[in-house]
Order: structure tokens, then C-alpha cells, then sequence
């Protein structure tokens, strides 16, 4: 069910992503600092540098401001955090990526088993409450379309007969917002927005099923993984940062889109970039996820760009889920 929300969405790579890896040059310290010498005598200046200074195989980001210094302990200016060293960190992680193709391929493989251990496990679980925060921009031209979503999930006992599920959602764009829930209990599913109404259909247990976890689609997405780093933080759990290989990624989210977006699987699209972080639970489930993916789209010759980017949190994996709720009076069956 962790499927069940796990929409692919996208959001412009970080600048940082994209910063150079050192293969070759010198740390140089001066009276005003340390600065990177390149192989051709220059100095890095007002960028990202990775580099693997302990030749360990995994580099560290470093950023040299206009004048070439090696900026430390501080904030950048796009808004990133280096520590004392000057390394690049995220919650009080240093990220690091691979140095070198050997390793990058042992990080990959890795990160696969990591990810698709815990995609199968949490998927597995018989109910879980999951809280999604979606963010969207839509670009043409001069025009720019904002889209702010959250979506609120709890079920427990799925695919049995005492299935039970609540839904509500909220989607507010351009100073518009569209509020519905909806919710499965007794064997019923209920519907309830501005725009269709109140409505409730018999359905059973294992058709719902199959409508809410979209046929499994998302679970492969382990299978794209790239530039992948494994970390433990503070509290005993694995946080793996990552991106993904663009080849072939439009394909199988054209499938997933079949089910959440037809109308944006009709289009000709292409993924310009993936990053995220996935954050496991020391018992191996999903606890916090961020996926970001940039795209653009062409329609009639016109061409689009779209950033969207999903925080999902899994509250309390594993344990028993509760629902209250709403009243079932006032539902129009249908059929």
C-alpha cells in the first residue's frame, strides 16, 4: 500500500547534483584559506566542487566562493549547509558520492537491495497511516501554474474482508482549492466532494484492492536507482540519498500514469532529472521519503516544463491502525 500514494513527481535537480567531480588537482591553503588548484593552474571559483580528498572512493561537495576560498561552517548561497571541514551536509550527514565507476556500481547494487527490501516489506503491511505533501509548478512560456496538494491515507487489514480505509485530500491552485475524502468500511466505498457530491457503491474487499494499489506499478522503481549513498543518522535509521537513470524511466511511469494521469501519459514527455532520499527504520520499513523529478512536456508543438516534488511520511510503521470515521448518512448509492 506504500504504492498506494506513491505518485512520481518532480522537481528541478539540485544544482548541486550536477557540480563537478575532481579527478585531478591540489588542495592549496593560504593566509585567507584553503582553495582547489586544477591540473591547468587554475583555482574553482563560485562553484560546487566533489572531490575525494582521503582517497577512500567517495568524494565530498565542497563550495569555493567568487574568490576561490573554501567556504566552511556556514550556509551557501544556494542555500545549502557545509560543516567545518567545508563538506556539503544534510541533516548532519555528509554527502558523499562515488569517486570512482567501481564503486559506484557497488553503491548501486547496494542501494537496490536496500530500497526494494524495504519497498517490499512496507508494501506488505497489512495497514499503514501516510501523510503526502505535493508541491507542483507548471511552466510555459511566461506563465507559471502553482500546485499545492496533501494527502492524508489510513487503512488496515487490506485485501480482507475487514479492509477498511480513509482518504482526504486537499488541491489548491490559483487561489482555487478542491477539498474530498473518502473512505471504505462494511463493504462499502464513499465518496464525498463539492464537485460530485456524496455517493456510496458496493465494491468488495479484493476489487478495492486492486483499484488502491494501481496494480503494483511503482515497485520497480529500485531498478532506476543511481548515484547512490547509504548513511546511518542518529537514531539507528538508514537514510539512502539517490538519483535515478533517465533511459527508459519514461516508459514505465507512461504505465503509471495510465492509472494516476491519463492525460499526461497521452503526452510525449522526458524526465531531465531525478534525485531523492528514502529514510528506513532500524525494523527495515520506509519511515520518510523526498522525490523530486523535473520533465518536460510537448503538446502541439508546445513545449512545457514541470517540477513537482513529494515529501511522504509513514507514521509508525508497523503498528496497528485506527480509523474514526465520518458519518455514512446522507450518500447517494449508486451502482
Amino acid at each position: 500500500m506504500k504504492k498506494l500514494i506513491k505518485v512520481f513527481i518532480a522537481a528541478s535537480l539540485l544544482s548541486i547534483s550536477v557540480a563537478s567531480t575532481a579527478m585531478a588537482g591540489t588542495w592549496k591553503q593560504g593566509s585567507d584559506g584553503w582553495r582547489w588548484k586544477e591540473d591547468d593552474h587554475t583555482y574553482t571559483a563560485s562553484a560546487w566542487k566533489w572531490i575525494d580528498s582521503d582517497k577512500d572512493g567517495m568524494a565530498e561537495c565542497y563550495y569555493f566562493n567568487e574568490d576561490g576560498i573554501l567556504v566552511t561552517n556556514t550556509m551557501t548561497p544556494d542555500g545549502r549547509t557545509v560543516n567545518e571541514d567545508g563538506a556539503w551536509t544534510e541533516a548532519g550527514i555528509v554527502r558523499l558520492r562515488a569517486a570512482n565507476p567501481s564503486v559506484a556500481v557497488e553503491m548501486k547494487k547496494k542501494g537496490a537491495v536496500l530500497y526494494k527490501d524495504a519497498d517490499k516489506k512496507s508494501s506488505s503491511l497489512p495497514g499503514q497511516d501516510i501523510n503526502a505533501d505535493i508541491a507542483m509548478n507548471l511552466y510555459y512560456d511566461w506563465l507559471q501554474i502553482p500546485v499545492i496538494m496533501n494527502m492524508q491515507m489510513k487503512y488496515h487489514d487490506i485485501n480482507t474482508p475487514s479492509m477498511e480505509f480513509l482518504s482526504n485530500s486537499t488541491v489548491k491552485t490559483l487561489g482555487m482549492e478542491k477539498v474530498e475524502s473518502s473512505f471504505y468500511t462494511g463493504g462499502c466505498y464513499y465518496s464525498n466532494s463539492k464537485d460530485s457530491g456524496k455517493f456510496k457503491m458496493k465494491i468488495g474487499y479484493e476489487d478495492m484492492t486492486k483499484h488502491l494499489t494501481l496494480g503494483g506499478l511503482t515497485g520497480q522503481f529500485w531498478g532506476f536507482l543511481d548515484n547512490v549513498q547509504i548513511a546511518q543518522d542518529q537514531d539507528g535509521n538508514s537514510v539512502m540519498f539517490y538519483t535515478t537513470e533517465a533511459d527508459g524511466l519514461e516508459q514505465y511511469l507512461t504505465k503509471f500514469y495510465d492509472k494516476v494521469w491519463p492525460t499526461l501519459s497521452d503526452s510525449d514527455y522526458k524526465i531531465t532529472g531525478v534525485t531523492g532520499k528514502a529514510i528506513i527504520n532500524p525494523d527495515g520499513y520506509f519511515s520518510k521519503e523526498q522525490i523530486l523529478i523535473s520533465m518536460t512536456i510537448n503538446e502541439d508543438g508546445d513545449t512545457m516544463g514541470l517540477d513537482m516534488s513529494e515529501n511522504l511520511d509513514y507514521k509508525n510503521p508497523g503498528q496497528t491502525v485506527a480509523i474514526a470515521f465520518p458519518s455514512t448518512e446522507g450518500f447517494e448509492v449508486v451502482y
